[in-house]
């Protein structure tokens, strides 16, 4: 009898340790519960300190992202009281019976599932910041304002050291977001800028330039005759700017769709690229301002003023990206103008009647010397070929007035010229 009582006191103990382990269970779920939204908080903020330049703040956003996860602090918490609930009965290993082993061990096991953030375990997730990146953390709640951080790039250049990181993605639980426990979630978003530099020739042939394809200008001058031109460009993104140019131009937008869990959780976002802004609001930007100065002159000032022309385009497209966070590293005339084909042989033929002028008026105190020598150079080829017989009739339109008369009398016969002629 005394046997039998002894046996169901232990039997009422197994159970009552066993409604004490599922309270402490339970109560760790309420206590993870309640420390969800301060867990978001708290990693979203400590995860920024590890852009910081420091050993210690790595270690310390380290642990305190860690500090909220199921098999953080809390579960060895949980493991401890578990452990001394069941020390007793662990002592008498005679009598733990296979059924309270059981017991335990579900316990534990339920103490220990978690799910991953949306079909995923929370495993770590790190991104690798490289050297033309540009690296910002938004945490998803609170001031975020004042607890984003940026990886300082500019920094190491300063001191000639090559700045790149690894990042490590801080997760927490999302309150409500499953049946029997709630799902992780990233506790914030790491934002990517590429600052890899941009250039591009924009021109019309298919054999120079950046593409094959006909990029040149197309606009027109004050008369409306058709005028293309040719542009040379290059630009950046510091990364004092790279805050200013996230803002005007966004980043990509995630692949799938938006109301999709895996979707609204995304954890890294990259901004849109430099080719792409340039390539159509940079562009469309260039042209504007080259075809309005164009349009605002006659063809011969679109001629003569052209370096005036492009020293208004670069304040100008200088000013409009420097705006967005873009800085314009150069612009020029990357070839000649060119219009239809009729004004170009017009331009070509009065170009050369205005050079004519132009050497006719050097030559003109120099008439006289260029006539006596062309003179001369005219006599001595007709003494040349002359075969000593006088020509039947002789021009000499081409010699100057003395010399014309001179020869005129001397090629007369002798009863024209006055010459006594002996009588036979």
């Amino acid at each position: 009898m005394a046997v039998e009582m002894k046996e169901m006191s232990r039997s009422g103990g197994i159970l009552v340790r066993a409604f004490a382990s599922l309270a402490a269970v339970l109560l760790y779920g309420w206590i993870n519960f309640l420390l969800h939204s301060t867990a978001t908080l708290a990693s979203g903020k400590i995860a920024g300190k590890q852009f910081d330049n420091s050993d210690m703040s790595y270690i310390t956003s380290y642990f305190g992202m860690n500090f909220f996860k199921d098999l953080g602090i809390p579960v060895v918490v949980l493991l401890l009281v578990i452990v001394a609930i069941w020390w007793a009965p662990f002592k008498r290993k005679s009598k733990f019976n296979g059924t309270s082993a059981l017991i335990l061990c579900i316990l534990l096991f339920t103490a220990a599932d978690s799910f991953g953030y949306y079909d995923k375990q929370d495993f770590t997730e790190a991104y690798f910041i490289l050297p033309n990146e540009s690296a910002f953390f938004i945490p998803d709640v609170g001031a975020n304002k004042d607890s984003q951080s940026q990886f300082g790039s500019e920094a190491y250049l300063k001191e000639n050291k090559i700045p790149a990181k690894r990042f490590t993605i801080p997760h927490a639980k999302f309150s409500g977001s499953g049946v029997w426990t709630d799902f992780y979630v990233p506790t914030g978003r790491l934002i990517i800028v590429d600052r890899t530099p941009y250039n591009r020739e924009w021109v019309a042939s298919s054999h120079r330039g950046t593409s094959t394809k006909d990029e040149s200008f197309p606009c027109q001058s004050a008369e409306g005759i058709n005028v293309t031109v040719e542009i040379s460009i290059a630009a950046s993104v510091q990364e004092e700017n790279a805050a200013k140019y996230l803002y005007n131009f966004g980043v990509k937008p995630p692949v799938g769709d938006r109301t999709r869990p895996e979707v609204i959780f995304t954890s890294v976002f990259y901004g849109r690229t430099l080719s792409e802004i340039m390539d159509t609001v940079g562009r469309g930007k260039v042209q504007t301002l080259v075809c309005n100065e164009i349009s605002s002159r006659p063809l011969d000032r679109v001629n003569t003023e052209a370096a005036k022309i492009m020293d208004t385009v670069s304040k100008g497209a200088e000013a409009f990206l420097g705006s967005k966070g873009i800085t314009l590293d150069y612009i020029g005339w990357a070839g000649t103008f060119t219009f239809d084909h009729e004004i170009q042989d017009a331009i070509n033929r009065r170009y050369v009647a205005s050079q004519d002028v132009e050497i006719a008026k050097t030559l003109q105190p120099y008439t006289a010397t260029i006539q006596a020598l062309a003179s001369a150079d005219a006599l001595r080829i007709f003494a040349n070929k002359s075969d000593g017989k006088l020509p039947a009739t002789v021009s000499l339109w081409w010699l100057p007035p003395s010399l014309n008369e001179y020869l005129g009398g001397l090629f007369k016969p002798p009863s024209e010229s006055g010459m006594n002629v002996p009588k036979k």
